[in-house]
Formats: structure tokens, sequence, C-alpha cells
């Protein structure tokens, strides 16, 4: 059973504002925690590409994972869910890396309008997966790539390979 459009459209714009904010808060709740190490495990550490993807990253499996246990028939959940996160996971350092590239140099303005893009667009992701009827088969193994994901971010938080999204530029 599907959910009717007005549902996933109401799902949908709840998870962007969620999402957003949380995330633009959570810039801040490493340095407000006083460097709490679980706190880093979620929330930015520093300024590099890869902490910033979990500014939208972690919030946007927060509202997954509640909304998960209140909304129920949704189609392709966890299919959707998880195309969701890789789609923040690849839009952040593509827009990034492509107009640094072009500009030379990070510009907050743009930083802030690819933050809330990816966003966008993650979830919009997320209802085209729900709107479909032949994404089930896919949902098993979307559980298993939202735990990689998962485990990769905590993971890579604290023991970083030394690749360029690892990199915090004000070090």
């Amino acid at each position: 059973m599907s959910k009717s459009s007005k549902s996933l459209k109401l799902f949908t714009f709840f998870g962007i504002i969620f999402t957003l904010t949380l995330g633009t808060l959570g810039h801040f709740f490493y340095e407000w925690s006083g460097n709490n190490y679980v706190v880093g495990l979620f929330f930015a550490t520093n300024e590099s590409v890869w902490e910033h993807i979990k500014l939208a990253l972690f919030p946007m499996f927060l509202y997954f994972i509640i909304a998960g246990v209140f909304v129920k028939g949704i189609n392709n959940y966890f299919a959707g869910f998880f195309l969701a996160m890789l789609s923040v996971i690849l839009l952040i350092p593509a827009m990034f890396y492509g107009y640094t590239a072009i500009a030379g140099k990070s510009i907050i303005a743009i930083d802030i309008v690819i933050f809330i893009l990816s966003v966008i667009i993650g979830f919009l992701v997320a209802m085209a997966i729900f709107k479909s009827q032949y994404m089930r088969a896919l949902n098993f193994l979307s559980i298993i790539g939202i735990a990689v994901i998962i485990i990769c971010f905590m993971t890579f938080t604290y023991n970083p390979p030394d690749w360029i999204i690892f990199d915090d530029p004000t070090k």
C-alpha cells in the first residue's frame, strides 16, 4: 500500500525542514559540547568536506528513523532512505569541489546553498523512490548500505584516510 501524494509531500517537507534545522545547529554541537567524542561521531568536528556532509547526513538519518516508527505504508522505505543519504554524500563534495575549482576558493554563501540543495534533492530522490513500484527488491540491500554509510562516517571521523575530502582547510 502506498501513501497518498499529499502524505508523501508532507513527509518530504517536514524531513527537509527537520534536516536543515538540525544540520545547521549541528555545525556548532561539537564545539558546544566541549569537543565531546560521542557528539563528534554525529556532528562536524572540523571544517573538512567529509565532516560537513555529516551536517546533512545524520539529521536525515535521524528523521528517517523517527519517521519510520510513526509512518507506515510507504513503498520502498529503506531504498528511498538509502538513496537520499547517498545523494547527499555525492552532491555535497561534487558541488563544492566543482565550484571551488572554478572560483579558486570556498565561499560561505555558496556552501550554505549547496547544503540546502543537497538536502532538498536527497528528499526529492526519496520521494521519487517511494512512488516507484520497482524498488522493493532493494530494501534489504539498502539497509546494508545505510549501515555501511553510518559505520564509515563514524569510523573516519576520528581515523580519516589521507584524502583531500578529509582535509581541514583551517589547519
